[in-house]
């Protein structure tokens, strides 16, 4: 059975090294995870539920449901908020699909290291 965590990975468009860091473990390590050589710790299955909004019994292949009803209602939120953004981005081709996933995460590294730096000034 293939893992779900690499399914999950791949659908976002992720690459191992990046989903590795968002979730403060090696690159290795998690490849160890999707090819189940090392069991999976309860912290790091927490991590990735929480990361791809899906259950723990999901990503363990206990369940085919892949959301419990708060983690659909949230999806649901989610969805209302953003459709037009959800549906620009569908008609885009997948080279220009990519590229604005990398700038979003580009994006999104740049305001963790904003909001470090500001909580790092704050303890000063």
């Amino acid at each position: 059975m293939e893992s779900r965590i690499k399914q999950l990975r791949e659908k976002r468009g992720l690459i191992q090294e990046i989903l590795a860091v968002e979730l403060g473990i090696t690159q290795q390590m998690l490849s160890k995870y999707e090819r189940d050589v090392t069991l999976i710790k309860v912290d790091i299955l927490k991590k990735i539920a929480a990361y791809f909004n899906v259950t723990t019994d999901y990503l363990l292949g206990v369940s085919d449901v892949k959301r419990d009803l708060n983690g659909q209602m949230k999806m649901n939120e989610a969805l209302d908020e953003y459709y037009d953004l959800v549906e620009v981005y569908k008609e885009l081709d997948p080279c220009d699909q990519e590229m604005i996933w990398s700038i979003i995460q580009i994006v999104k590294k740049t305001g963790e290291k904003k909001k470090s730096a500001n909580m790092q000034k704050r303890v000063e």
